[in-house]
This record gives C-alpha cells, structure tokens and sequence, in this order.
C-alpha cells in the first residue's frame, strides 16, 4: 500500500463515520492518553486542533488547560509551522484551509514536551502518512526532544505505510482499543 492508498482508504472510512461515532471513539481515546503517567507529568503540550473528521481534540485541549498545562498548537507559515500558546479555545480563528489556528503573536518553542501528531494513516511500527504537507517532520527534525503521540481511530492503522528518510513516526499511537509502544 503506497501513502496515498493509505490515504484514501482512510479518507473511505471516515466518510462511513457519524459524528457521534467520532466524538464518541475520540473521547475513548483521550481517555486512554489522559490516564497515561507521561500525561500528567508533561507540562507543556503541543497539539493539534481537531478539523473536518480527526480524532477531536478541542476536550483534550480544554482539560489540559484546565489541568494548567501550557498548551501550544500551529500555525502555517509558509512551508513552516510555528506553535502558538493558547490559554483558551476562544483565540482559535479559522485560517488556511478553514482550520482554526491561533490568533495571538505568543509563538513558543520549548525544547521539551509532549507533542499530539495528527495523520491519516499509521501502521503498527508507528510510521505515519500525514496529509502530506511534512509540517510535523519538518519540524520534528528540528525539535527532538518532545515525546510524540499520535491518536487514531481503529481503522487507520492499516498493514504498512512506507517510510522515508525524512519521516518522523510518533512513540506512541492510542486508538479506541489499543495502545502501541508503551
């Protein structure tokens, strides 16, 4: 399977999905990520905010907010993303693409910290097909001390996804049911 096969299969899948199936699988697997030593102890976290059909991520984002984590999400800048803090949903504005990012200058670049990757697709060796922008690697590569998670529905972790030199695969992936690489 070629990334974009992954890419469109997983596309397939989520197209079946409602949005109480969503919510609901999301929420089980924040659940299984909050519960998680590595959790409480990060006090910065770097996440995405959730759009169209990804594992929802505004809960996630409130809670650790709510737990007074530093949270920081992107923002596009070119070929580039930059993380912003936040310290509510509020100051998410829709940007490129209609996803919300942040609307502040409050740009942060810690050099630790637990990182919430988005993607499509995953396999069971953690190698990811993101939407294929190469924001995360690119920053990743640059950034490598962060502890890396991605969080998945069951069905977008799929036989292999091929890897290149520059990809840069989370440590851990949480679905619904399964934990892979505590």
């Amino acid at each position: 399977m070629t990334k974009e096969q992954a890419r469109a299969f997983v596309k397939a899948e989520k197209n079946k999905m409602t949005p109480a199936q969503i919510h609901e699988n999301s929420r089980q697997i924040i659940d299984r990520l909050i519960s998680q030593d590595f959790f409480y102890s990060a006090d910065t976290v770097l996440t995405y905010v959730s759009y169209n059909q990804e594992v929802e991520t505004h809960s996630f984002i409130d809670n650790c907010l709510s737990l007074g984590k530093t949270v920081l999400v992107p923002k596009v800048y070119g070929r580039d993303m930059k993380f912003h803090r936040i310290t509510a949903l509020s100051e998410l504005k829709p940007g490129k693409y209609g996803i919300l990012e942040p609307d502040n200058t409050d740009i942060c670049e810690p050099e630790q910290g637990l990182m919430i990757m988005p993607g499509l697709a995953f396999d069971k060796e953690h190698h990811r097909a993101g939407y294929g922008g190469g924001f995360y690697d690119r920053y990743l590569s640059r950034h490598t001390q962060h502890a890396t998670v991605a969080m998945a529905l069951d069905f977008q972790i799929v036989e292999t996804v091929p890897s290149d030199v520059y990809d840069i695969c989370p440590q851990m992936l949480i679905t619904p049911t399964m934990i892979y690489g505590k």
